[in-house]
């Protein structure tokens, strides 16, 4: 990404197959189930694992779509570069520009949350300050490159499944002894005389928040070793990977703690956590889950800063911001430092609830164009037809479309009027940039022939 002479230079590919993993899977950061466990639990009413067996269903099949659109386009733009070459580049800014709720957001959610988590711990030090010191530190890294990134978040990846392997372990001790009248198999956790699929529905729309960060993985497209092959494969592998996590977590949790009622839902997972292996096994999980939400912060930092130096290089945003890049590591500081700036200043305004409604409402936005780029592509343009061609390039994508419809129509009203207002701001912008679209900008290059 390194800019020299006016021309823009494909950085090095150093993100092979497992590194892309790594990446991958501390985007979507396997405890992050926790953090929503007691309210989910409670929103599906004890059936947690059915809510996230759906919800991982919904999420493979976009994970497949990015996948397909990937081959045809291995650059880092992601969502944005999809719609921007397959449907048309001023919905492509669309999409990128709503997009960028889920990628700038996230990593302020997860900062403000481990700032306020470690300000109640020493609450002599501001969230800010906590906030500050760590986006610094998250920045550092990301400039000396993803490499650098990888061996952070290889570490904490690692650390976060010993925790989740001895979690299993806690919850099958509790289930074999001393409680002979608890089974390792059970359906209660997926059906039960009580079954309610509204009640599923309702905590399947709050576990995608799990699954969130999949799709990042395309925005190291540019920096990754034939993208075409290994990054299709790394999507799958991460959320096959992942989704299998989530359900067991949810399902021994669910069966270890049956006939319990938590306190709080808030904090459920912390009562679940001492409940299986008292305040030692309690003290170890806030420990690995504050590290890993660090690594979560480094890696969602360094994938909206790929998808702002590919806006950046299409002139859709400055192009001398976004584009500057460090002349030794070729990492887009511009971005980096402008998102890690926007970040510290965002937690001083917004608070949790606030950010965690955005997410959401960029994430399905994006997921179902994608979905749709791949029926355009394929189906449409290629005329590929075949029985086989119809159900993986019309009707799985189909589907993907009218799921994460389904999804957006199920956040609060509170997203849609903060997300309404920035799709307003993003239309205004496109207005003025086109001359009330009377000129069509030369971003990317469009993808005429379909």
């Amino acid at each position: 990404m390194q800019k020299t002479e006016g021309v823009l230079h494909v950085p090095a590919r150093v993100m092979t197959q497992g590194r892309q993993v790594i990446f991958g899977i501390s985007l979507m950061a396997p405890i992050a189930i926790f953090g929503t466990y007691g309210v989910a639990n409670e929103l599906s009413k004890g059936l947690l694992p059915a809510a996230y067996l759906l919800a991982f269903l919904v999420m493979l099949i976009t994970a497949y779509s990015y996948g397909r659109m990937v081959k045809v386009y291995p650059t880092s733009g992601s969502a944005y570069g999809y719609v921007q070459k397959s449907v048309h580049p001023l919905a492509g800014f669309l999409v990128g520009w709503m997009l960028l709720l889920d990628y700038a957001f996230v990593p302020m959610l997860s900062v403000l949350f481990l700032g306020l988590a470690l300000h109640e711990m020493v609450p002599v030090i501001p969230v800010v300050v906590w906030v500050a010191l760590f986006i610094a530190l998250s920045t550092l890294i990301n400039i000396r490159g993803l490499q650098m990134a990888i061996k952070v978040n290889r570490i904490m990846v690692g650390l976060q499944f010993v925790l989740i392997a001895i979690f299993f372990g806690t919850c099958i001790y509790a289930l074999v002894s001393p409680s002979p009248g608890h089974s390792l198999l059970s359906s209660a956790p997926f059906w039960n005389p009580d079954f309610s699929m509204l009640s599923v529905i309702a905590g399947t729309a709050l576990v995608c928040q799990s699954f969130l960060g999949f799709d990042a993985v395309t925005t190291i497209a540019e920096e990754s070793v034939e993208p075409e092959r290994t990054i299709p494969r790394t999507l799958i592998f991460v959320t096959i990977l992942n989704g299998i996590v989530f359900i067991l977590i949810a399902y021994f949790g669910v069966l270890a703690y049956q006939g319990r009622s938590f306190i709080s839902s808030d904090t459920a997972a912390v009562e679940l956590v001492e409940f299986l292996g008292g305040p030692l096994f309690e003290t170890l999980f806030m420990l690995v889950t504050a590290a890993s939400v660090f690594t979560l912060i480094v890696s969602q930092q360094a994938g909206i800063s790929r998808l702002l130096f590919v806006m950046g290089r299409d002139r859709v945003f400055p192009e001398k911001l976004f584009c500057y890049t460090h002349p030794r590591y070729g990492t887009p500081v511009g971005g980096i430092v402008f998102i890690g700036v926007l970040t510290v200043a965002a937690c001083m305004i917004f608070d949790l609830v606030t950010l965690a409604s955005l997410i959401n409402l960029g994430a399905f936005v994006a997921f179902a164009f994608v979905n749709l780029c791949v029926i355009l592509h394929y189906f449409v343009k290629r005329r590929l037809r075949t029985p086989k061609a119809v159900l993986i390039y019309l009707l799985l994508p189909a589907i993907g479309i009218g799921s994460n419809i389904w999804l957006l129509t199920s956040l609060s009203p509170q997203a849609f009027l903060v997300g309404g207002i920035w799709f307003a701001a993003g239309l205004l912008y496109l207005t003025v940039r086109t001359k009330v679209f009377t000129q069509i900008p030369d971003w990317g290059l469009f993808d005429t022939s379909l």
